[in-house]
């Protein structure tokens, strides 16, 4: 049983989006849990790369993972979880974005209406279209969020008028509910929630892969949450990043509200 003992996470994405993943279980599994979060920098962002590239890259962060003695691997990556999570070979348990997320729209009797948005990879493999059924599905791109977010663009009037130019592609269609497709969107919210409303949604559902991932390890690998009772960021957990960044230290401590005292550098 996973759950009955203390436990080793591996986390990974192209870069700072999986931090969303991780803030999310730390917070809810602390007790019992430390991680490792690897971004892989040097292939960032995952979501203009082919099928097979992000598959490489992925099956040698898993094998990595492995090395490092795991008991659960999670693909902080809608990219990856889209074209890579069935061939990735592991010996130990992986969770992907998109089931997570189906779930957590499935437990909201009121979505009807489903928009998504993500990377170019994640919206043309249609990986969510094809897990839902009886629902109508509205799927948008938007490439340049990734970029907006690792520059540390989040909340400025630059990333408002992109978002503007991404969501009115809705067009007022009638939407209840709204899958930020890639990990890295949750850190735009406070901008999606203003473009979103004013283009007249008011009463939208978000869901983001951190909150429906740790949902899922307790629903389905019936993992024990606890109330946050101590930091996000132990001394026993492990960051990795795959290729240097000016930034990415400096904005990970502002995302997490703290500091991440030993961010290793390697190459896979």
């Amino acid at each position: 049983m996973l759950h009955s003992k203390k436990i080793k996470i591996g986390i990974f994405d192209s870069g700072l989006g999986g931090l969303t993943v991780f803030k999310s279980l730390a917070t809810l599994y602390r007790q019992n849990t430390s991680f490792l979060y690897l971004g892989d920098l040097a292939h960032l962002p995952y979501g203009d790369k082919s099928k097979k590239s992000i598959i490489k890259y992925s099956q040698k962060i898993v094998d990595f993972f492995i090395k490092k003695k795991v008991d659960l691997i999670i693909v902080a990556c809608n990219s990856a979880s889209s074209v890579a999570l069935d061939s990735l070979q592991s010996n130990v348990p992986i969770v992907g974005t998109i089931d997570p997320s189906v779930q957590a729209v499935m437990q909201n009797n009121n979505s009807k209406s489903i928009g998504i948005i993500g990377t170019e990879t994640t919206i043309n493999s249609k990986a969510y279209n094809k897990a839902f059924k009886n629902y109508n599905i509205h799927s948008i791109a938007c490439p340049l969020f990734v970029p907006i977010v690792e520059e540390g663009w989040e909340n400025t009037e630059i990333a408002h008028q992109v978002a503007t130019k991404y969501l009115s592609r809705f067009n007022s269609i009638n939407l209840d509910t709204i899958i930020l497709a890639c990990t890295h969107y949750p850190m735009l919210i406070k901008t999606l929630k203003s473009v979103f409303h004013n283009l007249g949604y008011t009463n939208l559902t978000m869901i983001d892969s951190g909150s429906a991932i740790a949902n899922y390890l307790s629903t389905e690998l019936s993992f024990t949450q606890h109330i946050q009772t101590n930091n996000i960021v132990n001394l026993s957990d492990e960051f990795y990043v795959t290729d240097t960044s000016h930034q990415f230290n400096e904005l990970a401590n502002r995302f997490l509200g703290e500091n991440i005292p030993n961010i290793k550098l390697i190459a896979l």
